[in-house]
């Protein structure tokens, strides 16, 4: 099976300028994503889409192809499927068809290799559309509250104090952590959706999950670097092995 990474990395960003060629640790920071999906046994093909010359450049020194430049009506706030879908369309029509599209972004910079084989491993072994990277939420959202007006109301319609506020208690959730989408072709191209109706898991332990969005994460990010402190402990496939 063909496997086909699509790097999104467009040049806008409000928050930090040009933020995917954004320095950590003397890297660009779309250079780390490009590593880990190079170092991928199950990896066919690393593209990175852009609108950016500049993060083409630096993409291209990293490994990956830049076989297109990114239409302005793609390099907006657009959803992501329709991006991964306009580099499978462009390289089907120069003869290459993908089985499986893994859809990832460069402000993931902890992303292993490990990672995506892990995703990759487990859509061809299962019958689902998609296989998502996600971590362990810290915050509980049965905890949470909205404000309206003046009161801070319950967003659920639960109590929140007595057995419901301890934690031991209550179900772990998981929420996707925006590394990794790995999705067949059918849903993809048919469906319009990088999910699908059937959607499998992969946990990624939170130390590799920070997702850079602000200056602050960055900063984060380069103290985690210089201190060394990137685990290396394999993520989590079956839900046996969670705890």
């Amino acid at each position: 099976m063909k496997v086909l990474a699509v790097i999104h990395a467009r040049g806008g960003s409000v928050r930090i300028p040009l933020k995917n060629i954004a320095n950590l640790n003397g890297k660009p920071l779309i250079y780390y994503m490009i590593k880990a999906a190079l170092d991928a046994e199950t990896v066919d093909r690393v593209i990175v889409s852009t609108d950016s010359d500049d993060i083409a450049e630096k993409a291209r020194e990293a490994g990956a192809e830049i076989p297109f430049k990114r239409p302005a009506e793609l390099a907006e706030d657009v959803p992501s499927e329709f991006v991964t879908q306009h580099a499978v369309k462009f390289l089907e029509d120069e003869g290459y068809k993908a089985d499986i599209i893994l859809t990832l972004q460069p402000t993931s910079p902890f992303c292993q290799a490990q990672d995506i084989d892990a995703c990759v491993n487990k859509l061809k072994e299962i019958k689902a559309d998609s296989v998502v990277s996600v971590c362990e939420v810290e915050e509980h959202p049965i905890w949470n509250w909205k404000i309206e007006g003046n009161s801070l109301t319950p967003f659920f319609e639960r109590k929140k104090d007595g057995e419901i506020g301890v934690s031991q208690n209550l179900p772990k959730t998981y929420i996707p952590n925006g590394a990794i989408h790995a999705t067949t072709y059918d849903t993809l191209m048919k469906y319009s959706s990088v999910y699908g109706k059937k959607v499998s898991w992969v946990v990624m332990p939170r130390e590799r999950s920070l997702d850079i969005d602000t200056p602050f994460s960055l900063e984060i990010a380069r103290s985690i670097m210089e201190k060394g402190l990137i685990s290396n402990k394999p993520p989590v496939t079956k839900e046996e092995g969670l705890k």
